[in-house]
């Protein structure tokens, strides 16, 4: 008996904008008492494919059987374990530690105090059998949602970022229990996860991308080239061949050799230019003048010039590493050139001393990071307010442009919403409006789709998109995003490190 046989599995959401693939065509076997672990990024359909492992999704097409049969409610009850990635959410909050266990056999009808006794003993919860889950660490809590999820003693446990929000020692102590506990019930296992201590310990580790199986092992994973023909090259490995958007193929026995198409393209762009004209600095909104920034032995940066027009959603594309991030700490004087002149606004920004560099970023710049810088404590509204405050807008016009902003990225309902409390997608569009808020003149927005789905991800770029045609903004985004890449205005593509002169 397998524990999963995906073949062919294509799963579909529905969207204002047109359905989104989360699987295409996937193809999994996972056998019977198999622990796997499943890598990707966010947005590969790791998450979607436990869904229809547990039943609460259907396939789009292909088929999927989970245990020999179909996945539904009562194949769930019986036989599937689940360990949930926000694990506070999966423990009630008026019951006991011993009373969350007991929970999901009672509902079977079973008693088993031996069983749960034996499982907190496992767990080193025994003495905490009578607290309640406000009463425990991060770490206690996750292992109260593990013993939960094998009280039954399933066959197969679904794991969805189980050490994803506990520090290295408190993950340390939930994957030694997993572990443990699937050993002893024989359970097979699917656990996602972007935890490396987790994946090396596992028998198998396979990794999706783009809703298909791209690879499988951990250190050196082998690439996986599906029926269709369809294969993932990763990201490091276009970078160090200097691949790009273009390759072509060359085939012999037991060999196919992929060549860059555009590295004469990518040395012309590395090759000196002439200096700009000293009108089209002052009077164009962003303009680099043979710029060039290194780092120790990399030259991530080597005489660029380059303008950005007003008003326009400007790109800057690249692989990891060419570049993307530091030319955004250029333009906000966050960071300086080894040569060359930034101007934003009409500014000489490359030499200002730290406190010109705030005040000109007070007046000129917003900023959109990657990551949420929210403070997780206070409410959408209190963030934007906040922010608006600290930059000299007094308490009842910061207040006006707080609501007006959240109106305009439509989060208006979720202004008294905790930040810890918002979706990805919310908390991006919070950080957008605090950004925007002031009215800079400047937007700089750093991967500001990573880790969104793609539907979260498009409404972002929507919103990107009319603050500058509402707002008058010029927009600067640094991304590899091919959804952020296509809306673009204009594009500045960089080519991959090099290293510095010596």
């Amino acid at each position: 008996m397998a524990a999963v046989r995906a073949n062919d599995l294509f799963h579909l959401y529905r969207a204002q904008s047109g359905d989104i693939a989360a699987l295409r065509g996937l193809s999994l076997k996972v056998a019977d008492t198999e622990v796997v672990s499943v890598l990707g990024p966010s947005g590969s359909g790791k998450s979607t494919l436990l869904s229809l492992c547990a039943g609460f999704r259907n396939p789009s097409s292909g088929s999927l059987a989970v245990l020999d049969r179909t996945p539904d409610a009562e194949l769930r009850r019986n036989a599937i374990g689940i360990v949930r990635q926000h694990y506070h959410l999966s423990l009630p909050r008026e019951l006991s530690v011993e009373e969350i266990v007991t929970l999901p056999l009672n509902l079977l009808g079973r008693r088993d105090p031996q069983r749960v006794s034996s499982l907190l003993k496992a767990a080193g919860l025994e003495r905490r059998a009578e607290a309640k889950p406000d009463e425990l660490s991060g770490g206690e809590q996750q292992r109260v949602a593990v013993c939960a999820a094998l009280a039954k003693a399933p066959l197969l446990l679904l794991a969805d970022e189980p050490t994803g929000e506990l520090d290295a020692r408190a993950s340390r102590i939930v994957v030694e229990l997993l572990l443990e506990l699937l050993a002893d019930a024989g359970a097979a296992a699917l656990i996602v996860t972007h935890d490396p201590a987790l994946a090396v310990v596992t028998e198998r580790t396979i990794h999706i991308r783009d809703g298909r199986l791209a690879a499988e092992g951990t250190t050196r994973p082998v690439l996986i080239v599906d029926e269709q023909g369809w294969l993932r090259l990763p990201s490091g490995l276009r970078d160090r061949a200097g691949v790009r958007e273009r390759v072509r193929a060359q085939a012999s026995w037991g060999k196919v050799e992929l060549l860059a198409e555009d590295l004469a393209a990518q040395e012309r762009a590395a090759a000196p230019t002439p200096p700009l004209d000293a009108a089209v600095k002052r009077e164009t909104e962003i303009a680099l003048d043979r710029v060039s920034k290194a780092y120790g032995p990399e030259r991530v940066v080597s005489h660029l010039s380059w303008t950005f027009s007003p008003e326009r959603l400007h790109v800057i594309a690249g692989p990891s590493g060419s570049g993307k991030t530091t030319l955004l700490n250029l333009l906000a004087a966050l960071d300086y050139p080894d040569a060359g002149e930034v101007w934003v606004a009409g500014e000489r920004v490359d030499s200002l001393s730290t406190d010109d560099a705030a005040r000109f970023r007070q007046r000129t710049i917003g900023y959109v990071s990657q990551h949420s810088t929210l403070v997780d404590f206070m409410s959408s509204a209190e963030n934007v307010e906040f922010a608006l405050r600290l930059r000299g807008f007094n308490e009842a016009e910061a207040r006006r442009r707080t609501t007006r902003w959240l109106e305009w990225v439509g989060l208006e309902k979720l202004a008294e919403r905790r930040a810890d409390r918002l979706s990805g997608g919310e908390q991006r569009r919070v950080g957008l409006a605090r950004a925007l808020a002031p009215g800079p003149r400047v937007l700089l927005a750093d991967e500001p789709t990573a880790h969104l789905d793609r539907l979260s991800g498009r409404m972002v770029i929507r919103l990107l998109q009319h603050a500058v045609r509402e707002a008058g903004t010029t927009v600067v985004v640094a991304s590899h995003d091919p959804d952020v890449i296509a809306a673009a205005d204009a594009r500045l593509t960089l080519a991959a490190p090099h290293a510095a002169a010596s």
